[in-house]
Protein backbone atom coordinates (compact mmCIF):
# COMPACT_ATOMS: atom_id res chain seq x y z
CA UNK A 1 0.00 0.00 0.00
CA UNK A 2 2.83 2.37 0.90
CA UNK A 3 4.59 1.70 -2.41
CA UNK A 4 1.33 2.37 -4.23
CA UNK A 5 0.99 5.78 -2.56
CA UNK A 6 4.55 6.68 -3.44
CA UNK A 7 3.97 5.71 -7.05
CA UNK A 8 0.80 7.80 -7.19
CA UNK A 9 2.64 10.84 -5.82
CA UNK A 10 5.58 10.39 -8.19
CA UNK A 11 3.23 10.03 -11.15
CA UNK A 12 0.74 12.66 -9.99
CA UNK A 13 3.14 15.57 -9.50
CA UNK A 14 4.38 15.62 -13.14
CA UNK A 15 0.81 15.27 -14.38
CA UNK A 16 -0.33 18.21 -12.25
CA UNK A 17 2.59 20.32 -13.46
CA UNK A 18 1.78 19.40 -17.05
CA UNK A 19 -1.89 20.24 -16.56
CA UNK A 20 -0.90 23.56 -14.98
CA UNK A 21 1.33 24.47 -17.92
CA UNK A 22 -1.35 23.61 -20.46
CA UNK A 23 -4.20 25.13 -18.43
CA UNK A 24 -5.07 27.55 -21.29
CA UNK A 25 -6.42 24.54 -23.22
CA UNK A 26 -9.03 23.98 -20.50
CA UNK A 27 -9.96 27.66 -20.21
CA UNK A 28 -13.16 27.54 -22.29
CA UNK A 29 -14.53 24.59 -20.30
CA UNK A 30 -13.55 26.04 -16.91
CA UNK A 31 -15.01 29.44 -17.84
CA UNK A 32 -18.29 27.87 -18.93
CA UNK A 33 -18.62 26.47 -15.39
CA UNK A 34 -17.42 29.71 -13.81
CA UNK A 35 -19.93 31.80 -15.76
CA UNK A 36 -22.71 29.27 -15.16
CA UNK A 37 -22.41 27.83 -11.61
CA UNK A 38 -25.75 26.08 -12.12
CA UNK A 39 -23.92 23.59 -14.31
CA UNK A 40 -21.73 22.64 -11.37
CA UNK A 41 -24.83 22.27 -9.20
CA UNK A 42 -26.51 20.14 -11.84
CA UNK A 43 -23.59 17.73 -12.23
CA UNK A 44 -23.12 17.67 -8.45
CA UNK A 45 -26.76 16.73 -7.95
CA UNK A 46 -26.45 13.95 -10.50
CA UNK A 47 -23.45 12.49 -8.68
CA UNK A 48 -25.18 12.78 -5.28
CA UNK A 49 -28.35 11.28 -6.70
CA UNK A 50 -26.53 8.28 -8.15
CA UNK A 51 -24.64 7.77 -4.88
CA UNK A 52 -27.87 8.10 -2.86
CA UNK A 53 -29.66 5.62 -5.09
CA UNK A 54 -26.87 3.06 -4.89
CA UNK A 55 -26.61 3.44 -1.13
CA UNK A 56 -30.33 3.12 -0.52
CA UNK A 57 -31.06 0.47 -3.09
CA UNK A 58 -27.98 -1.64 -2.48
CA UNK A 59 -27.30 -4.63 -4.68
CA UNK A 60 -29.94 -5.94 -7.10
CA UNK A 61 -30.93 -9.57 -7.39
CA UNK A 62 -33.20 -11.69 -9.57
CA UNK A 63 -36.52 -12.86 -8.18
CA UNK A 64 -38.53 -15.62 -9.87
CA UNK A 65 -42.04 -14.39 -10.57
CA UNK A 66 -43.27 -17.38 -12.52
CA UNK A 67 -42.19 -20.18 -14.74
CA UNK A 68 -39.34 -18.81 -16.84
CA UNK A 69 -40.00 -15.25 -15.60
CA UNK A 70 -37.76 -13.08 -13.40
CA UNK A 71 -37.78 -9.52 -12.07
CA UNK A 72 -34.94 -7.36 -10.72
CA UNK A 73 -35.48 -6.14 -7.17
CA UNK A 74 -33.26 -4.30 -4.64
CA UNK A 75 -31.93 -6.07 -1.64
CA UNK A 76 -32.84 -3.12 0.61
CA UNK A 77 -36.26 -1.65 1.18
CA UNK A 78 -36.57 1.82 -0.37
CA UNK A 79 -40.19 2.50 0.58
CA UNK A 80 -39.43 4.16 3.94
CA UNK A 81 -40.83 7.67 4.57
CA UNK A 82 -37.38 9.21 4.94
CA UNK A 83 -36.25 7.75 1.63
CA UNK A 84 -39.36 9.04 -0.13
CA UNK A 85 -38.90 12.48 1.46
CA UNK A 86 -35.24 12.72 0.43
CA UNK A 87 -36.05 11.49 -3.06
CA UNK A 88 -38.83 14.08 -3.48
CA UNK A 89 -36.56 16.86 -2.23
CA UNK A 90 -33.78 15.74 -4.54
CA UNK A 91 -36.09 15.66 -7.58
CA UNK A 92 -37.46 19.10 -6.70
CA UNK A 93 -33.98 20.66 -6.44
CA UNK A 94 -32.92 18.93 -9.65
CA UNK A 95 -36.03 20.25 -11.43
CA UNK A 96 -35.39 23.83 -10.24
CA UNK A 97 -31.76 23.57 -11.38
CA UNK A 98 -32.77 22.32 -14.82
CA UNK A 99 -35.35 25.13 -15.05
CA UNK A 100 -32.69 27.69 -14.11
CA UNK A 101 -30.31 26.31 -16.74
CA UNK A 102 -33.05 26.44 -19.39
CA UNK A 103 -33.69 30.15 -18.83
CA UNK A 104 -30.23 31.14 -17.64
CA UNK A 105 -29.35 33.22 -20.69
CA UNK A 106 -32.59 35.21 -20.52
CA UNK A 107 -32.26 35.75 -16.76
CA UNK A 108 -28.72 37.06 -17.21
CA UNK A 109 -29.94 39.46 -19.92
CA UNK A 110 -32.71 40.65 -17.59
CA UNK A 111 -30.29 41.22 -14.69
CA UNK A 112 -27.90 43.10 -16.98
CA UNK A 113 -30.75 45.32 -18.23
CA UNK A 114 -31.69 46.16 -14.65
CA UNK A 115 -28.13 46.86 -13.54
CA UNK A 116 -26.85 48.78 -16.58
CA UNK A 117 -27.97 52.40 -16.89
CA UNK A 118 -27.97 54.59 -19.99
CA UNK A 119 -27.86 58.39 -19.84
CA UNK A 120 -30.43 60.04 -22.11
CA UNK A 121 -29.37 62.43 -24.83
CA UNK A 122 -31.20 64.14 -27.69
CA UNK A 123 -29.04 63.86 -30.82
CA UNK A 124 -26.20 61.93 -32.41
CA UNK A 125 -22.82 63.56 -31.66
CA UNK A 126 -21.34 65.43 -34.61
CA UNK A 127 -18.69 63.58 -36.57
CA UNK A 128 -15.08 64.69 -36.24
CA UNK A 129 -13.76 62.39 -38.93
CA UNK A 130 -16.33 60.90 -41.32
CA UNK A 131 -16.01 57.20 -42.08
CA UNK A 132 -16.31 56.84 -45.87
CA UNK A 133 -14.74 53.50 -46.86
CA UNK A 134 -16.78 50.43 -45.80
CA UNK A 135 -15.06 47.39 -44.34
CA UNK A 136 -15.45 45.11 -47.44
CA UNK A 137 -13.87 47.76 -49.67
CA UNK A 138 -11.05 48.42 -47.19
CA UNK A 139 -10.35 44.67 -47.08
CA UNK A 140 -10.23 44.56 -50.89
CA UNK A 141 -7.86 47.55 -51.01
CA UNK A 142 -5.57 45.88 -48.47
CA UNK A 143 -5.56 42.52 -50.28
CA UNK A 144 -4.93 44.06 -53.71
CA UNK A 145 -1.95 46.03 -52.38
CA UNK A 146 -0.38 43.35 -50.19
CA UNK A 147 2.27 41.06 -51.69
CA UNK A 148 3.63 38.24 -49.52
CA UNK A 149 3.55 34.52 -50.37
CA UNK A 150 4.00 33.53 -46.72
CA UNK A 151 1.43 35.81 -45.10
CA UNK A 152 -2.25 36.54 -45.14
CA UNK A 153 -4.28 39.38 -43.67
CA UNK A 154 -6.25 38.81 -40.50
CA UNK A 155 -9.52 40.46 -39.54
CA UNK A 156 -9.28 44.23 -39.30
CA UNK A 157 -10.22 46.63 -36.51
CA UNK A 158 -11.01 50.29 -36.95
CA UNK A 159 -8.98 52.69 -34.76
CA UNK A 160 -7.72 56.26 -34.69
CA UNK A 161 -4.24 57.01 -36.00
CA UNK A 162 -3.06 60.62 -35.97
CA UNK A 163 -6.64 61.79 -35.80
CA UNK A 164 -7.75 59.69 -38.79
CA UNK A 165 -9.88 56.57 -38.89
CA UNK A 166 -7.93 53.60 -40.24
CA UNK A 167 -8.52 49.89 -40.54
CA UNK A 168 -5.60 47.83 -39.29
CA UNK A 169 -5.01 44.40 -40.85
CA UNK A 170 -2.45 42.16 -39.07
CA UNK A 171 -0.07 40.25 -41.34
CA UNK A 172 -0.21 36.70 -40.00
CA UNK A 173 1.47 33.48 -41.26
CA UNK A 174 -0.33 31.68 -44.07
CA UNK A 175 -0.08 27.89 -44.03
CA UNK A 176 -0.18 24.99 -41.58
CA UNK A 177 3.60 24.84 -41.03
CA UNK A 178 4.14 28.61 -41.01
CA UNK A 179 1.40 28.89 -38.37
CA UNK A 180 3.78 27.17 -35.92
CA UNK A 181 7.12 28.69 -36.91
CA UNK A 182 6.45 32.27 -38.11
CA UNK A 183 5.36 35.40 -36.23
CA UNK A 184 3.13 38.40 -36.77
CA UNK A 185 5.47 40.60 -38.80
CA UNK A 186 3.55 43.83 -39.30
CA UNK A 187 0.36 45.49 -40.48
CA UNK A 188 -1.47 46.85 -43.48
CA UNK A 189 -3.51 49.98 -42.73
CA UNK A 190 -6.23 51.47 -44.91
CA UNK A 191 -7.39 55.05 -44.48
CA UNK A 192 -11.21 54.97 -44.24
CA UNK A 193 -11.56 58.77 -43.98
CA UNK A 194 -11.43 59.09 -47.74
CA UNK A 195 -13.13 57.77 -50.86
CA UNK A 196 -9.70 57.22 -52.40
CA UNK A 197 -7.52 54.16 -51.90
CA UNK A 198 -4.84 54.97 -49.33
CA UNK A 199 -2.92 51.95 -48.06
CA UNK A 200 0.29 51.71 -46.06
CA UNK A 201 2.38 48.70 -44.99
CA UNK A 202 4.54 48.59 -41.86
CA UNK A 203 6.97 46.02 -40.45
CA UNK A 204 7.19 45.05 -36.79
CA UNK A 205 7.59 41.53 -35.44
CA UNK A 206 5.72 40.39 -32.33
CA UNK A 207 6.83 37.60 -30.03
CA UNK A 208 3.20 36.80 -29.15
CA UNK A 209 0.21 37.48 -31.36
CA UNK A 210 -3.09 36.22 -32.63
CA UNK A 211 -3.07 33.86 -35.61
CA UNK A 212 0.00 31.84 -34.62
CA UNK A 213 0.51 28.71 -32.52
CA UNK A 214 0.78 27.26 -30.03
CA UNK A 215 2.45 28.68 -26.95
CA UNK A 216 3.31 31.88 -28.87
CA UNK A 217 -0.37 32.56 -29.41
CA UNK A 218 -1.41 35.68 -27.57
CA UNK A 219 -4.36 34.03 -25.85
CA UNK A 220 -2.21 31.19 -24.53
CA UNK A 221 -0.06 33.76 -22.77
CA UNK A 222 -2.91 35.99 -21.61
CA UNK A 223 -4.83 33.10 -20.04
CA UNK A 224 -1.70 32.13 -18.11
CA UNK A 225 -1.48 35.67 -16.76
CA UNK A 226 -5.15 36.06 -15.75
CA UNK A 227 -7.44 33.05 -15.87
CA UNK A 228 -11.02 33.72 -14.78
CA UNK A 229 -11.88 36.35 -17.37
CA UNK A 230 -13.08 36.33 -20.98
CA UNK A 231 -10.76 38.00 -23.47
CA UNK A 232 -12.07 39.91 -26.47
CA UNK A 233 -11.82 37.82 -29.61
CA UNK A 234 -10.64 40.86 -31.57
CA UNK A 235 -7.25 42.29 -30.54
CA UNK A 236 -6.89 46.03 -31.10
CA UNK A 237 -3.65 47.38 -32.59
CA UNK A 238 -2.59 50.92 -31.65
CA UNK A 239 0.54 52.97 -32.22
CA UNK A 240 2.16 54.40 -29.09
CA UNK A 241 3.81 57.80 -28.85
CA UNK A 242 7.07 56.45 -30.29
CA UNK A 243 5.34 55.04 -33.35
CA UNK A 244 5.54 51.38 -32.25
CA UNK A 245 2.53 49.11 -32.49
CA UNK A 246 1.02 47.71 -29.31
CA UNK A 247 -1.60 44.96 -29.00
CA UNK A 248 -4.55 45.85 -26.78
CA UNK A 249 -6.83 43.02 -25.63
CA UNK A 250 -9.82 44.09 -23.48
CA UNK A 251 -11.17 41.49 -21.08
CA UNK A 252 -14.50 40.88 -19.36
CA UNK A 253 -15.05 39.93 -15.72
CA UNK A 254 -18.25 38.70 -14.03
CA UNK A 255 -20.29 39.52 -10.94
CA UNK A 256 -23.38 38.15 -9.13
CA UNK A 257 -24.26 34.57 -8.25
CA UNK A 258 -25.54 32.21 -9.57
CA UNK A 259 -26.52 34.23 -12.67
CA UNK A 260 -23.34 36.07 -13.56
CA UNK A 261 -23.46 39.43 -15.35
CA UNK A 262 -20.44 40.57 -17.42
CA UNK A 263 -18.64 43.86 -16.90
CA UNK A 264 -15.46 45.46 -18.20
CA UNK A 265 -12.54 44.15 -16.19
CA UNK A 266 -9.65 45.91 -17.92
CA UNK A 267 -7.18 45.59 -20.80
CA UNK A 268 -4.00 43.66 -21.41
CA UNK A 269 -1.25 45.49 -23.27
CA UNK A 270 1.03 43.07 -25.12
CA UNK A 271 4.29 44.61 -26.29
CA UNK A 272 6.24 43.30 -29.27
CA UNK A 273 8.97 41.89 -26.98
CA UNK A 274 6.39 39.67 -25.25
CA UNK A 275 5.98 41.66 -22.03
CA UNK A 276 2.37 42.02 -20.85
CA UNK A 277 0.78 44.76 -18.76
CA UNK A 278 -2.56 44.41 -16.97
CA UNK A 279 -4.43 47.73 -16.68
CA UNK A 280 -7.76 48.67 -15.20
CA UNK A 281 -10.17 50.63 -17.44
CA UNK A 282 -9.33 53.82 -15.54
CA UNK A 283 -5.57 53.29 -15.93
CA UNK A 284 -5.85 52.49 -19.64
CA UNK A 285 -7.96 55.59 -20.36
CA UNK A 286 -5.12 57.78 -19.03
CA UNK A 287 -2.42 56.31 -21.28
CA UNK A 288 -1.69 58.89 -23.97
CA UNK A 289 -2.08 56.67 -27.04
CA UNK A 290 -5.19 54.95 -25.64
CA UNK A 291 -6.89 58.14 -24.50
CA UNK A 292 -9.68 58.94 -26.94
CA UNK A 293 -9.07 55.71 -28.86
CA UNK A 294 -10.75 52.35 -28.98
CA UNK A 295 -10.12 50.03 -26.02
CA UNK A 296 -13.64 49.01 -24.93
CA UNK A 297 -14.65 45.40 -25.76
CA UNK A 298 -17.27 45.29 -28.48
CA UNK A 299 -18.62 42.06 -26.97
CA UNK A 300 -19.89 44.09 -24.01
CA UNK A 301 -21.48 46.68 -26.28
CA UNK A 302 -23.33 43.90 -28.08
CA UNK A 303 -24.37 42.28 -24.79
CA UNK A 304 -25.62 45.44 -23.09
CA UNK A 305 -27.56 46.69 -26.12
CA UNK A 306 -29.16 43.28 -26.68
CA UNK A 307 -30.08 43.01 -23.00
CA UNK A 308 -32.05 46.27 -23.21
CA UNK A 309 -34.91 44.29 -24.79
CA UNK A 310 -35.35 42.55 -21.40
CA UNK A 311 -35.69 45.79 -19.42
CA UNK A 312 -39.43 45.34 -18.79
CA UNK A 313 -39.11 41.73 -17.67
CA UNK A 314 -39.13 38.25 -19.13
CA UNK A 315 -42.91 38.00 -19.57
CA UNK A 316 -42.89 41.22 -21.56
CA UNK A 317 -39.95 39.96 -23.67
CA UNK A 318 -41.62 36.65 -24.44
CA UNK A 319 -45.24 37.69 -24.92
CA UNK A 320 -46.15 41.40 -24.58
CA UNK A 321 -43.21 43.15 -26.36
CA UNK A 322 -43.95 46.56 -24.84
CA UNK A 323 -41.08 48.99 -25.56
CA UNK A 324 -39.02 46.05 -26.81
CA UNK A 325 -36.00 46.84 -28.96
CA UNK A 326 -34.48 44.86 -31.82
CA UNK A 327 -30.87 45.49 -32.85
CA UNK A 328 -30.62 45.85 -36.63
CA UNK A 329 -28.01 46.10 -39.36
CA UNK A 330 -27.87 45.42 -43.07
CA UNK A 331 -26.99 41.88 -44.13
CA UNK A 332 -23.24 41.37 -43.97
CA UNK A 333 -22.62 44.46 -41.83
CA UNK A 334 -21.53 44.61 -38.21
CA UNK A 335 -24.11 45.78 -35.69
CA UNK A 336 -21.62 48.24 -34.16
CA UNK A 337 -20.58 51.37 -36.04
CA UNK A 338 -17.31 52.87 -34.76
CA UNK A 339 -17.33 56.63 -35.22
CA UNK A 340 -14.93 59.46 -34.48
CA UNK A 341 -17.02 62.31 -33.05
CA UNK A 342 -16.36 65.71 -31.50
CA UNK A 343 -17.19 64.05 -28.17
CA UNK A 344 -14.70 61.20 -28.57
CA UNK A 345 -14.53 57.77 -30.20
CA UNK A 346 -17.95 56.10 -30.02
CA UNK A 347 -19.56 52.71 -30.64
CA UNK A 348 -23.04 53.25 -32.09
CA UNK A 349 -25.77 50.60 -32.19
CA UNK A 350 -29.17 51.14 -33.80
CA UNK A 351 -32.42 49.52 -32.64
CA UNK A 352 -35.84 49.38 -34.28
CA UNK A 353 -39.07 48.34 -32.54
CA UNK A 354 -39.54 44.60 -32.20
CA UNK A 355 -41.43 42.99 -35.06
CA UNK A 356 -42.26 44.36 -38.48
CA UNK A 357 -41.71 48.04 -37.70
CA UNK A 358 -38.86 49.78 -39.49
CA UNK A 359 -38.81 53.22 -37.90
CA UNK A 360 -35.88 54.25 -35.77
CA UNK A 361 -36.60 53.50 -32.10
CA UNK A 362 -33.41 53.75 -30.02
CA UNK A 363 -29.79 54.59 -30.72
CA UNK A 364 -27.21 53.37 -28.20
CA UNK A 365 -23.94 55.28 -27.93
CA UNK A 366 -21.05 53.71 -25.99
CA UNK A 367 -17.80 55.58 -25.43
CA UNK A 368 -15.09 53.37 -26.95
CA UNK A 369 -12.53 54.60 -24.40
CA UNK A 370 -14.38 54.84 -21.09
CA UNK A 371 -17.43 52.64 -21.69
CA UNK A 372 -19.83 55.46 -20.74
CA UNK A 373 -23.32 54.58 -21.97
CA UNK A 374 -25.87 56.93 -23.59
CA UNK A 375 -29.18 56.41 -25.36
CA UNK A 376 -31.37 58.40 -27.72
CA UNK A 377 -35.04 57.45 -27.42
CA UNK A 378 -37.39 58.41 -30.22
CA UNK A 379 -41.15 58.66 -29.77
CA UNK A 380 -43.91 58.06 -32.29
CA UNK A 381 -44.04 61.73 -33.31
CA UNK A 382 -40.43 61.65 -34.54
CA UNK A 383 -41.40 59.51 -37.57
CA UNK A 384 -37.82 58.75 -38.51
CA UNK A 385 -36.88 56.00 -40.96
CA UNK A 386 -34.54 53.26 -39.74
CA UNK A 387 -31.56 51.85 -41.67
CA UNK A 388 -33.39 48.83 -43.13
CA UNK A 389 -36.14 50.95 -44.71
CA UNK A 390 -33.55 53.59 -45.69
CA UNK A 391 -31.80 50.99 -47.84
CA UNK A 392 -35.11 50.27 -49.63
CA UNK A 393 -35.68 53.96 -50.43
CA UNK A 394 -32.15 54.28 -51.76
CA UNK A 395 -32.56 51.26 -54.05
CA UNK A 396 -35.76 52.78 -55.39
CA UNK A 397 -33.96 56.06 -56.12
CA UNK A 398 -31.31 54.25 -58.16
CA UNK A 399 -33.36 52.15 -60.61
CA UNK A 400 -30.52 51.96 -63.15
CA UNK A 401 -28.40 49.89 -60.74
CA UNK A 402 -28.57 46.13 -60.98
CA UNK A 403 -28.91 45.32 -57.29
CA UNK A 404 -27.87 41.74 -57.91
CA UNK A 405 -24.42 43.11 -58.66
CA UNK A 406 -24.36 45.98 -56.16
CA UNK A 407 -25.09 46.25 -52.47
CA UNK A 408 -25.57 48.91 -49.81
CA UNK A 409 -23.08 48.89 -46.99
CA UNK A 410 -22.73 50.31 -43.47
CA UNK A 411 -25.61 52.66 -42.62
CA UNK A 412 -23.86 55.36 -40.54
CA UNK A 413 -26.11 57.73 -38.56
CA UNK A 414 -25.08 61.37 -38.92
CA UNK A 415 -26.19 64.56 -37.23
CA UNK A 416 -26.39 67.15 -40.01
CA UNK A 417 -27.67 70.53 -38.89
CA UNK A 418 -29.67 68.87 -36.13
CA UNK A 419 -31.35 66.30 -38.40
CA UNK A 420 -30.72 62.55 -38.57
CA UNK A 421 -29.28 61.25 -41.84
CA UNK A 422 -28.15 57.80 -42.92
CA UNK A 423 -24.86 57.70 -44.81
CA UNK A 424 -24.54 54.57 -46.97
CA UNK A 425 -22.08 53.36 -49.58
CA UNK A 426 -23.07 51.67 -52.82
CA UNK A 427 -20.43 49.07 -53.59
CA UNK A 428 -20.13 46.32 -56.23
CA UNK A 429 -20.51 42.73 -55.10
CA UNK A 430 -16.75 42.16 -55.52
CA UNK A 431 -16.05 45.20 -53.24
CA UNK A 432 -13.71 46.68 -55.85
CA UNK A 433 -14.22 50.29 -54.85
CA UNK A 434 -17.16 52.56 -54.05
CA UNK A 435 -19.71 53.20 -56.80
CA UNK A 436 -21.25 56.16 -55.03
CA UNK A 437 -22.13 57.52 -51.59
CA UNK A 438 -25.64 58.55 -50.56
CA UNK A 439 -27.29 60.39 -47.69
CA UNK A 440 -30.91 59.76 -46.77
CA UNK A 441 -32.86 62.23 -44.66
CA UNK A 442 -34.51 60.02 -42.02
CA UNK A 443 -37.37 62.53 -41.69
CA UNK A 444 -38.30 63.09 -45.36
CA UNK A 445 -36.70 59.98 -46.99
CA UNK A 446 -35.07 62.33 -49.49
CA UNK A 447 -32.01 60.71 -51.07
CA UNK A 448 -28.92 62.76 -51.86
CA UNK A 449 -25.92 61.52 -53.80
CA UNK A 450 -22.42 62.79 -53.04
CA UNK A 451 -19.79 61.75 -55.55
CA UNK A 452 -16.78 63.41 -53.96
CA UNK A 453 -15.52 64.22 -50.49
CA UNK A 454 -15.87 67.91 -51.30
CA UNK A 455 -19.56 67.47 -52.08
CA UNK A 456 -20.04 65.67 -48.77
CA UNK A 457 -18.35 68.48 -46.86
CA UNK A 458 -20.55 71.02 -48.66
CA UNK A 459 -23.68 69.04 -47.87
CA UNK A 460 -22.78 68.73 -44.18
CA UNK A 461 -22.11 72.49 -44.14
CA UNK A 462 -25.54 73.18 -45.64
CA UNK A 463 -24.60 73.65 -49.31
CA UNK A 464 -26.89 72.02 -51.93
CA UNK A 465 -25.60 69.03 -53.90
CA UNK A 466 -27.07 66.84 -56.60
CA UNK A 467 -30.23 65.11 -55.41
CA UNK A 468 -30.36 61.66 -56.90
CA UNK A 469 -34.03 61.21 -56.07
CA UNK A 470 -34.93 64.07 -58.43
CA UNK A 471 -32.55 63.14 -61.22
CA UNK A 472 -33.01 59.38 -61.18
CA UNK A 473 -36.37 59.43 -62.95
CA UNK A 474 -35.10 61.80 -65.60
CA UNK A 475 -32.05 59.62 -66.05
CA UNK A 476 -34.28 56.57 -66.33
CA UNK A 477 -36.50 58.28 -68.92
CA UNK A 478 -33.52 59.36 -70.98
CA UNK A 479 -32.07 55.89 -70.72
CA UNK A 480 -35.37 54.27 -71.72
CA UNK A 481 -35.80 56.62 -74.67
CA UNK A 482 -32.33 55.80 -75.88
CA UNK A 483 -32.98 52.08 -75.53
CA UNK A 484 -36.31 52.37 -77.40
CA UNK A 485 -34.61 54.27 -80.22
CA UNK A 486 -32.02 51.54 -80.57
CA UNK A 487 -34.69 48.83 -80.55
CA UNK A 488 -36.64 50.64 -83.29
CA UNK A 489 -33.46 50.96 -85.35
CA UNK A 490 -32.75 47.23 -84.99
CA UNK A 491 -36.34 46.37 -86.03
CA UNK A 492 -36.08 48.61 -89.10
CA UNK A 493 -32.76 47.01 -90.07
CA UNK A 494 -34.28 43.52 -89.72
CA UNK A 495 -37.28 44.49 -91.84
CA UNK A 496 -34.99 45.88 -94.54
CA UNK A 497 -32.93 42.71 -94.48
CA UNK A 498 -36.08 40.60 -94.77
CA UNK A 499 -37.31 42.53 -97.82
CA UNK A 500 -33.94 42.26 -99.51
CA UNK A 501 -33.95 38.49 -98.99
CA UNK A 502 -37.45 38.18 -100.43
CA UNK A 503 -36.44 40.10 -103.61
CA UNK A 504 -33.32 37.99 -104.13
CA UNK A 505 -34.01 35.12 -106.68
CA UNK A 506 -33.48 31.59 -105.38
CA UNK A 507 -30.76 29.71 -107.37
CA UNK A 508 -31.76 26.50 -109.17
CA UNK A 509 -30.29 23.23 -108.01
Amino acid sequence: MKNLKVRLVVLGIPLLLLAWFFRPFFHDFIMSLYISPLQILFFGLLIVGIYFLMKKVGKLHFVRTGIGAFSIQPVKNISSKSTILYSTLFILILFITILGLSFESEIRYYLAAKQIDFTNRETIPEMESIRLTPKPVAARYAQDTFQSPQETLGDSQIVLENGKLVRVFPRIPDGALLYFINKLSGFVTVDVNTLERKVSISDQQFKYSDGIGITDNIYFQLIKKKYFVTYSSEPIYLKDDSGKWQTIVPYISYKNFPFRVPYWGGVMVVHSDGSIEDMSPEQAAKVSYMKGNRIYPKELTNYYTESYAYKNGLINKWFLHKNETEIVSLEGDETIIHASTKEGFKQIVVAEPFGRSYGIYKIFIIDATTGAREIIEYNQSSQLTGPIAAADYIRKSFPTYNWNNFTLSEPRPMNIRGDLYWLLSVIPSDSAGIATTVLLDAKTNKVNEVKTEEELKLFVAGQPVEVRAETANATTKDSNAEINTKIDQIINDLNSLKKSLELTPTPNN
